[in-house]
This record gives structure tokens, sequence and C-alpha cells, in this order.
């Protein structure tokens, strides 16, 4: 097995993950590291690394790295492509949390050295990939517009601190949504869609998620008043696929014609559509995670 080291140029000087590095060598792993300095430079160190033979590569970061890395994978034939290791990094890192993978350095180093890899799903919006969620309507906008210095002191609750304060004045975003076995429209506040089943800091938005069943799992929250909470409330606890303001279900595809421009964050990265058309890689990438990986179905 060959190793490449990918880190984000923002955390590659951290103490703690650089003696990981020195520890992990020491017991004669050989790691080359390339550090980022701007978009698209992870996707190239990657393109590098399979051209060289590379058979897996760990990129340590947030999940916005991390959405660079899978792209950057996608990018490489299938009998090319290489093994993922992922050392969390960022200041949400909702995959990995979901996942239970490790968040000390040496602990996350160490598995992804030596654990095992797995096939999972990867998720395609048009042209881009993703390994967690896409989230758009409310959720869109308070990741987007959460101040970065808030994230960083409170972490996942920055989100809902921000959410609250914000959620009385939002307006719905009306469209029409279709997917394998049916078609509703809707005012959406919320449309999730996961491979993963977290974002936004710890905010479980499709709990029932698995990355290796070839399937999205789809959370749609249609508008609702204060006197309606109760209902919703009840409804989210069920997530069941006929509700009157909670929708959830699981298909090989969705889209969502929007009315107007539709906010998205997909992996915490943000964009804006009027379109959104979704569909799933089944065993797309080969990641190292957990044997007791809870995405996982088995």
């Amino acid at each position: 097995m060959t190793l490449r080291l990918l880190l984000n140029g923002k955390t590659a000087g951290e103490e703690p993950l650089r003696q990981a590095v020195s520890t992990m060598r020491e017991q004669g792993y050989s790691l080359d590291v390339r550090v980022s300095w701007e978009g698209g430079d992870v996707s190239r160190f990657i393109q590098e690394a399979a051209e060289e033979g590379v058979t897996r590569i760990i990129v340590g970061g947030g999940d916005g790295t991390l959405n660079e890395a899978v792209n950057g994978l996608m990018q490489v034939s299938p009998d090319k492509r290489p093994e993922l290791g992922i050392i969390p990094m960022g200041t949400a890192n909702d995959f990995a949390t979901a996942a239970t993978l490790p968040t000390e350095p040496l602990e996350a180093l160490t598995l992804a050295l030596k654990g095992h890899a797995r096939s999972v799903d990867v998720g395609k919006l048009d042209e881009l990939f993703f390994l967690n969620m896409l989230s758009g309507g409310f959720g869109a906008k308070i990741t987007t517009s959460t101040p970065p210095l808030l994230k960083k002191m409170l972490g996942g609750g920055a989100y809902s601190l921000v959410g609250a304060m914000r959620f009385w004045s939002f307006e719905p975003y009306r469209g029409e949504l279709r997917w394998d076995g049916g078609s509703c429209t809707v005012d959406a506040m919320v449309l999730a869609i996961g491979n993963g089943r977290q974002a936004g800091g710890s905010q479980e938005l499709t709990p029932h998620a698995h990355i290796d069943d070839g399937l999205l799992d789809v959370l749609i929250v249609d508008t609702f008043g204060y006197r309606n909470i109760p209902a919703v409330v009840k409804e989210m606890e069920a997530l069941g696929p006929d509700g009157r303001f909670v929708r959830y279900f699981k298909t090989a595809w969705v889209t969502f014609d929007s009315e107007q421009k539709f906010p998205l964050n997909l992996d915490g990265e943000a964009h804006e559509v009027d379109t959104l058309e979704c569909s799933v890689k089944a065993g797309a990438v080969n990641i190292v995670l957990p044997d007791d990986c809870r995405l996982c179905s088995q």
C-alpha cells in the first residue's frame, strides 16, 4: 500500500496532528504530505497521486475538504481510484461524527492507515458529488449565514442559535418535488437529501440513511405555523412518507423545480439553483471506516 497525506492548509500546523504524523513515521509508515493553499488543490493532489500509483489517500480537514476530495476521486477512473482515509479537522465534522470516526488526530490517523476500506455510495447533484448531505432552504440559509467566528466559538451550537433567531422570518420555497415513486408540490422550509445523516453542526436530518444501500434519504418539511408545532414535532419523531408537514422516504433519485432561486449547502459548500437533480452512484469510492460504523448497513 502506497500512501499520501493531504492536509487543509488551515490545520496543517496544529501540533497534535504533527505529532501524530511523527509517531506513525516512527512506526515505519512512509507518509508523503501535501498541504492545500487554495480551492482546487486537493482535487489536483488526488489526480497526481492516482497517476503516481498511490493506493490510499488520507485527508485531514473538515467537511468542505472531504467534499473536494470526493469530487477529486470521482474524476479518477475506478480502476485507479485510491482508497480514502479521514482525519476530522473541521468545525462541525458532520460526516465524521455520524460515521463515528475518531476525532483525536493520532487515533484517526492510525485508523486511516491500518483500517479496512469499505465501498460506499456517493450522491450526485448535476456534475457535483457529495459524500454526506445536500440541505436546502432554511438549513442552507443558516449554514451559510452563520459567521465563521461564531461557528468556531460555539461549534454546532452556533447553527441552532442563528436558526432560532431567524426561524419566523423565513420565507418557504415553493416548487415541484419528484422522486422514484411519487411527486408533490411543496412550500419547502427544509429539504435534506442525505447519503450520510447530519449537517449544520450535528443536526440529524436523515437519521435512517446508510452510505452503502444505493439509496438517498429525503426529508422535506413543508411550511407550518406556530399552532402546528406539536404536529410537526410528532411527525419528525415518526418520519414517515405521508405526513402533513413532514415527509421522509428513500429513493434512487429526486428532483426539485423551484419557483425561485433555491439555496443549497453541499457538504459545507454553498450553491444556488433553480432546478435540483440528485442521484446516487452506488459503491463509487472506498473509505476507511470503523468496524462498527453506524452509517453502514452491514
